[in-house]
């Protein structure tokens, strides 16, 4: 009879071998697994259980990596107009590589585009620079640029990116920058509108980064305001900013164009311009709005008057408008509502413009 413990050390043997076996195949099959994760190129990469994708159609492109680079991005945004929020990303990008890019390279970009969204972006960019560097041959670049553009509505994107100096380019550009060249006057007296309308832009975006009281800002538009010679670029620079803060001389313009001005829509704009005096012009101004109301022909100008001599006086206006309305019939119809509404003794000029609209 053999030993039964013998027995059991030969059959813990075959089982560790038989273990080991299984063990290596076991290794095998995943290490074939992994092979063919790693090479999905193969055929062999395909997971047998699961059906296989459908083949693209012919026409579908595959995704490209789009590398972080100038061109490359200019491409993308010009690409992805069906897309704001795509562009806003790849415009940030371009934003992104402003200060290590070649400043050649931008310009020659620059230089040659002719679509007016791609320009923008380029021309921001460009001003950017400025905002960052300080060096005045950028800006002087830009300028060239728009004179010798034959495209007005290019002309116009060109002029609009001055908005991201950081500073009024409407003062910068004729003192520190350009040593006496007054472009912003060529550009409210150019000939295309397209222009003059980014130019007074320009100026009502500056105005507004101080709550519409900047003094060089409004001065600078007062003084263009007497020499532009289309109406709507006048009254639109009028209007542009308050001109709380400018000095007598300023003040002293305004009044002369509302007096002056052949334009109704100028007088007008002067007339709720001065509605903005400074304090110590105030009754000066007051007294300017009333002597035009008796001799104004304009009914849309008179109405501006009376807003402004409202506006201006409040409670101190009650008399002023009580002797306009004892003028004539007319005076009567057109003070009436402005003494109505000045009986609820408003505060604020807000309060009664409120009221004002509440009540048409």
């Amino acid at each position: 009879m053999r030993n039964p413990r013998g027995r059991l050390g030969w059959g813990l043997l075959a089982g560790a071998l038989g273990a080991a076996v299984v063990g290596t195949r076991l290794w095998s099959a995943a290490d074939r697994n992994t092979a063919a994760v790693l090479d999905a190129s193969t055929p062999q990469a395909a997971d047998a259980g699961r059906p296989a994708l459908p083949p693209l159609p012919a026409h579908a492109q595959p995704l490209k990596a789009v590398p972080c680079e100038f061109t490359a991005l200019l491409a993308e945004y010009r690409q992805g107009r069906a897309s704001p929020a795509y562009r806003r990303y790849v415009r940030e990008q371009i934003r992104g590589l402003v200060e290590s890019r070649s400043e050649d390279v931008h310009w020659r970009h620059l230089g040659q585009e002719q679509d007016a969204d791609v320009l923008a972006l380029l021309a921001d960019t460009w001003v950017l620079r400025y905002a960052m560097e300080g060096q005045s041959h950028i800006l002087e670049r830009l300028v060239d640029r728009v004179r010798e553009t034959p495209d007005a509505r290019l002309r116009a994107v060109l002029i609009r990116s001055l908005q991201q100096t950081g500073e009024p380019s409407t003062q910068l550009l004729g003192i520190q920058v350009l040593k006496g060249r007054d472009v912003y006057r060529d550009w409210v007296t150019d000939a295309a509108p397209e222009v003059r309308a980014a130019a007074v832009e320009n100026f009502r975006e500056e105005a507004a980064r101080d709550a519409g009281r900047y003094r060089v800002v409004a001065e600078r538009a007062v003084s263009l305001s007497t020499v532009a010679d289309d109406s709507a670029t006048a009254a639109g620079l009028l209007g542009a900013s308050s001109i709380e803060a400018v000095r007598g001389p300023s003040v002293a313009q305004v009044r002369t164009l509302l007096q002056s001005a052949q334009s109704p829509d100028v007088r007008a704009a002067a007339a709720r311009a001065l509605a903005t005096s400074p304090v110590a012009e105030l009754s000066a101004s007051l007294d300017a709005l009333a002597a035009r109301y008796s001799a104004e022909p304009d009914a849309s100008v008179r109405e501006a008057l009376l807003e402004s001599i409202s506006r201006l006086g409040l409670s101190r206006a009650v008399p002023v408008l009580e002797r306009l309305r004892d003028t004539n019939a007319a005076a009567r119809d057109e003070v009436a509502p402005w003494l109505a509404l000045l009986a609820e003794q408003p505060q604020r000029w807000e309060v009664l413009d409120t009221a004002r609209r509440s009540r048409r």
